[in-house]
């Protein structure tokens, strides 16, 4: 049997509830919102029938629309006198909130047919949500088959495999964090604790007591004994995000702990044996830091043992819409709008973007959009990005002929490389530019727009010769 959510203040004529029943359809009324919520939550209706008063009446369309608005993952039909679809505001309602309508006398036969093509599509689209959702953490609970992902899955697999300190690259936003907690998840210390620190975040001054606790008078405002991060992670694992932002004072003392696992915490003069396993990440360049002499080499090869790095999403061209689709149904699930689509316009101006930002702009583009969208699906337009046309010497299927000997084949792919790679760059700047004018040249905001760190986006500023207009 279908089930058909009727919002109406009276019943269905006779001859048209007799139809809808005969073509196996469940009635069930509801006269507010709280009755179509809650009725909504019992059957999990996927079509509405939203009846008007045949008199118009202000009030009750007002009722309507908004128990209609309540349930905007139902595909709805809504009946309807002629004189109220010469009001714009209907007009507006019916254009971007109906499935379909007819006009009062609501003719059975036709409403039956209209209802029908309504539940196959609703069907169809869960189907296809459901999917969707079902292929989204079939690796590690990440999203993505890129050719760059397979290659990351197949190192996050050696990572849980063994218990070696592992260390994980790529820049911000890319999802070093979830990395890591995929190495956690799947290896032996599954059933420990994993216990994130941001290296960043934590004062230097500070971070030697978070790490490995501190004695009750230690120091000023040490009015306790306090357990540190890495006591908390026994017989788990210890994640270090941003690393390479770790004070050199700070890195000597971890590197003592990493040679022995013993804790010492400050203020004491005993120490105490930890089983965790750390897992560090970082966007730094740690090479160029240890010639800056800013990192510590012998840090850096016991933290990297084993080293995977993260890809850009500029790389991931493939993954682009699977990930929209993923974030899409991460908040339509907060918002209700499950029936929200992303348009094939849309989706080719995603593809033609460069995310500064990455995975997490990407997020940020979609929750944003998904949010702002007045129709049933989202358009370039409601996208908080700016793409550019592309360039006209990047056109591979023009004015590049295949050469005739193998120096010229070398010479010609160096030249597609070389204009690819200008491209991206010229649109990785302009797309810098565009984030920076939309948020009047304030840094933070610009940041938290692109879903990076302000020290991202400074040296992103600085590789592209990207000066702010204004003061942060």
């Amino acid at each position: 049997m279908r089930k058909l959510l009727v919002v109406s203040q009276g019943d269905l004529p006779s001859d048209v509830l007799g139809l809808l029943e005969h073509n196996h359809w469940t009635i069930a009324y509801a006269k507010d919102i709280e009755s179509a919520r809650r009725l909504d939550a019992k059957n999990d209706f996927l079509v509405g029938l939203a009846v008007f008063s045949t008199s118009p009446d202000p009030r009750t369309e007002a009722i309507i629309q908004r128990q209609v608005l309540a349930l905007p993952h139902l595909k709805w039909v809504a009946a309807l006198a002629a004189e109220q679809i010469e009001d714009v505001e209907i007009k507006h309602f019916i254009a971007d909130k109906l499935y379909d309508f007819q006009l009062f006398p609501i003719e059975a036969t036709r409403l039956a047919t209209v209802l029908g093509h309504a539940y196959g599509m609703a069907k169809i689209e869960r189907e296809l949500k459901q999917a969707r959702e079902a292929s989204f953490s079939n690796h590690f609970g990440l999203v993505g088959d890129s050719p760059v992902m397979l290659t990351l899955y197949r190192m996050l697999q050696r990572a849980a495999e063994s218990d070696v300190s592992v260390l994980i690259t790529g820049p911000t936003g890319t999802g070093k964090e979830l990395a890591a907690r995929a190495i956690h998840d799947y290896s032996e210390r599954a059933t420990g604790p994993f216990v994130p620190i941001n290296c960043a975040a934590i004062p230097p001054t500070l971070l030697q007591s978070e790490l490995f606790g501190h004695e009750k008078g230690s120091f000023t405002n040490a009015s306790a004994r306090k357990t540190g991060y890495i006591q908390t992670a026994a017989s788990g694992t210890l994640f270090l995000d941003e690393i390479g932002d770790m004070p050199l004072e700070s890195q000597a003392t971890l590197l003592r702990f990493l040679e022995d696992k013993i804790v010492t915490p400050v203020g004491s003069t005993r120490g105490q044996t930890v089983d965790v396993r750390v897992i560090a990440s970082t966007n730094v360049d740690l090479e160029q830091a240890i010639a800056d002499k800013t990192f510590r080499a012998d840090l850096y090869y016991r933290l990297a043992v084993l080293t995977i790095r993260t890809p850009a999403l500029s790389s991931r061209g493939d993954d682009i819409e699977p990930l929209a689709y993923y974030f899409l149904s991460e908040v339509s699930s907060d918002t209700g709008r499950g029936s929200l689509r992303l348009s094939p316009a849309a989706l080719e101006a995603m593809q033609h973007y460069a995310w500064p930002g990455n995975i997490r702009e990407l997020r940020s583009v979609i929750f944003q959009a998904a949010l702002s969208c007045e129709g049933p699906s989202i358009q370039p337009e409601d996208l908080s990005i700016r793409v550019e046309p592309p360039s006209p010497e990047v056109d591979l299927g023009k004015g590049l002929r295949e050469p005739t000997d193998r120096h010229a084949a070398a010479s010609t792919g160096h030249y597609v490389l070389g204009t690819l790679k200008s491209a991206r760059e010229q649109s990785e700047k302009r797309n810098l530019e565009y984030a920076l004018a939309r948020n009047a040249s304030n840094v933070t905001r610009t940041a938290q727009d692109l879903g990076i760190s302000r020290m991202t986006l400074y040296r992103l500023m600085a590789k592209h010769g990207v000066a702010r207009r204004a003061a942060d």
